[in-house]
């Protein structure tokens, strides 16, 4: 029974009681015995039952509802995903419910358990833990979709950063950029970013000597950091790739400790293509959100492919 979702009715069956006495349980529990109150909360919690809040005995109603769970409101990428969520759900006839995770796994199974217990037919998911996507996948039938990440065997639509990497890389070095720095924290899809970039040094038969990485904590986000690697460091790379906007805009922040003459050499390429490089004027690698969105619902509503991924290709914008 663990691999179903359980029903209302099959819970009382196995307390031996009726259904109208597991209803009160969970919407009156003061008018429920505590014995038995702590009898039928133990099964529900042992079969992961969640009762639909709107319509717990309309099967086959639809509710026109999607959920969107991501994990980090303050990245400028996802505030774009939102946008593009709403508008593409608002087309379709359906109402979004958003849900902040904020990198914290408990937080993202309480968020799921909340959008299923509101009757979603689908849940878009930018995931903090694996095991929240195994809960998903068998304690309930409601489709989903991974977005912005490749996790496999789990239905996915992602941009390729591996790529993104390297079409920064590539767009440096035609315009003669020999020694290229690459800022970002070295793990998860930074990292791809990175491969990206080592991809290009080898295509172009660049030396990794003229390489440098700068290791950054994007969980601090703060300019000191880069200061602090200015202060010590020197830095002779005109060559700049990012791994986010934001990180691209410390970077121009912390600009006090490198030498100004030198800086008009430089070619700064940020991640993402948000407001941030567009009112700052630097290049930036943009990720396709809207079609990453639309291809995304898309999968959520075919009834083949439930293990489908789509992964898209991102563009370069140029500017000064």
């Amino acid at each position: 029974m663990n691999n179903k979702k359980i029903t209302m009715n099959e819970i009382a069956k196995l307390v031996g009681v009726s259904q109208a006495t597991v209803s009160r349980a969970i919407n009156a529990p003061e008018k429920v015995k505590p014995y038995l109150r702590e009898k039928i909360y133990s099964y529900i919690e042992k079969y992961n039952f969640l009762p639909n809040e709107n319509a717990k005995s309309m099967r086959g109603v639809k509710s026109k509802i999607l959920g969107l769970i991501l994990f980090d409101l303050s990245n400028q990428f996802y505030l774009e995903t939102i946008k593009y969520a709403e508008k593409v759900a608002r087309k379709i006839g359906y109402t979004l419910i958003l849900m902040n995770s904020e990198k914290d796994s408990k937080l993202e199974l309480e968020n799921i358990k909340i959008l299923l217990s509101r009757n979603v037919e689908g849940i878009l998911i930018a995931p903090v833990d694996n095991n929240n996507l195994k809960f998903l996948k068998e304690t309930t039938s409601v489709p989903f979709v991974i977005i912005n990440n490749f996790i496999n065997n789990y239905p996915c639509v992602y941009t390729s950063t591996v790529k993104g990497g390297e079409i920064a890389c590539d767009f440096l070095i035609k315009n003669n950029h020999k020694k290229i720095a690459y800022i970002g924290n070295l793990s998860n899809q930074t990292t791809e970013k990175f491969q990206g970039i080592l991809k290009s040094f080898k295509k172009n038969n660049l030396s990794l000597n003229f390489l440098e990485k700068i290791n950054f904590d994007t969980s601090k986000m703060d300019k000191i950091q880069l200061e602090n690697y200015f202060s010590k460091n020197t830095f002779s790379s005109t060559g700049i790739i990012a791994s986010n906007d934001e990180v691209a805009y410390l970077f121009l922040q912390s600009l006090e400790k490198i030498d100004k003459d030198f800086l008009k050499t430089m070619t700064l390429v940020g991640f993402d293509n948000t407001i941030i490089s567009s009112l700052l004027n630097f290049s930036s690698i943009e990720q396709p959100i809207e079609e990453l969105i639309e291809k995304s619902i898309e999968i959520l509503f075919s009834k083949k492919n439930t293990s489908l991924s789509v992964e898209l290709i991102p563009k370069l914008i140029i500017r000064n």
